[in-house]
């Protein structure tokens, strides 16, 4: 597999400390940690959501530290998707023209209005979600919400999705649905970074990185454990060996 994301040495405010690591295309990698350990900070320094003290950050052969901020704006818009576990949807419109709203940002005309639109309903047809789209986002439950919130990641069709505790607002049963969907958008061939806390959630990915005190403590990989309850168990093990 290609190297889709490098990181060397990063370094942060203190907060990440000499981090190094590789995620190829096609995967999905797991940062696990516990709180205040610089997941998210992590997060934001890889995506180029903020700017490292030192080190570098490479996604697809471009250095995104060396990238002004307007530049930093433009690759994460065109390249880019991005779940959060608060979902940051506009009360104001639908569920469509949330999904929609990226992509609208970033082509004009009435060609590309229809082409948006129907790249959305496809989205949202994958999501189980398409006969929602004229819902407001107060009329449907919290799984949905951010199955629309990861159609709206999708919608620029990005090289790698980044997702910062997307189901930590949900109850296990949305959690599951939710996490069954970066599943599949994975087999598809979609590259994910997640933050978690959640072993269930890591324990479907295919390798994990432990964050502690800004530094990355352990590396797990989940290749040949093929069986969810037993890539489970697997994991819990390794998070206990490591003090979690």
């Amino acid at each position: 597999m290609s190297e889709l994301l490098i990181v060397k040495n990063l370094c942060k405010d203190g907060i990440l400390k000499d981090i190094s690591f590789t995620i190829n295309a096609g995967e999905m990698v797991a940062v696990m940690g516990p709180s205040g350990s610089g997941k998210s900070t992590l997060l934001y320094q890889v995506s180029g959501m903020d700017r490292a003290n030192s080190g570098e950050v490479w996604m697809d052969g471009m250095e995104i530290c060396a990238l002004s901020e307007d530049e930093r704006a433009k690759l994460r818009l065109e390249q880019m998707g991005f779940v959060f576990q608060q979902m940051n949807m506009l009360k104001n419109l639908n569920l469509i023209d949330n999904i929609m709203l990226p992509a609208c940002r970033m082509k004009k005309g009435k060609h590309f209005g229809k082409e948006i639109e129907h790249r959305a309903r496809v989205l949202m047809r994958k999501m189980g979600i398409e006969e929602l789209a004229q819902r407001k986002i107060t009329e449907v439950s919290g799984g949905q919400l951010q199955r629309a919130c990861i159609c709206r990641s999708m919608i620029n069709q990005p090289k790698i999705l980044f997702a910062d505790e997307p189901t930590g607002a949900l109850n296990q049963s949305a959690a599951q649905e939710v996490m069954e969907e970066f599943t599949r958008l994975n087999r598809e061939g979609t590259t994910i970074l997640i933050v978690t806390h959640d072993s269930r959630v890591a324990a479907r990915c295919s390798r994990i990185l432990y964050l502690l005190d800004g530094s990355i403590k352990g590396k797990l990989s989940l290749a040949g454990t093929p069986e969810r309850k037993g890539r489970e168990e697997k994991v819990n093990r390794w998070l206990v060996g490591l003090g979690w």
